[in-house]
């Protein structure tokens, strides 16, 4: 946030909306669903579509009884995760469209940055991860196993 030229507050999401409410704060991020479910409409009209999400789901086992599995279903465990891991977003997607339709049912407004706009944001946000994690080893390492998750699935080294 703060490369994007923002003072982050750390606050529960409860806190959020009297916050706005107050002026306390002047934004905030958070999906769609949250934004809508919560009424934040009641607040503010506009939500700028940043296409950085802030929330994603992942699939998680314990390695423990991973490991303890005999190979056969350790391939059945990982093939199933990686297709559930898709089947959800059609869900997913549905539910995001929904908030969407809820703002702007509720008078909210949705506005996307201008091109070069978005692709300065990528641009300045995209060595986050690897700086902020370049101090811990162990952390390091889990990022890049995401990184390159998220490469190989989207299929673009940007990502």
């Amino acid at each position: 946030m703060e490369r994007l030229g923002v003072a982050p507050v750390a606050m529960s999401l409860g806190d959020v909306l009297p916050a706005l409410q107050q002026g306390t704060i002047d934004g905030s991020i958070a999906g769609m669903q949250v934004f809508t479910g919560m009424h934040f409409f009641d607040a503010s009209k506009y939500i700028t579509m940043t296409h950085q999400p802030a929330i994603f789901l992942i699939v998680e086992v314990s390695r423990n009884w991973y490991q303890s599995l005999p190979p056969d279903l350790q391939e059945i465990v990982s093939r199933d995760a990686a297709e559930q891991a898709v089947a959800i977003n059609p869900q997913a997607e549905a539910i995001v469209k929904e908030a969407v339709e809820g703002w702007q049912g509720h008078g909210g407004e949705l506005i996307n940055l201008p091109a070069n706009e978005q692709t300065e944001m990528f641009k300045t946000l995209a060595s986050v991860g690897t700086d902020v994690s370049a101090k811990n080893p162990t952390l390091a390492a889990a990022y890049e196993t995401v990184r390159a998750a998220a490469q190989r699935a989207l299929g673009s080294a940007t990502h």
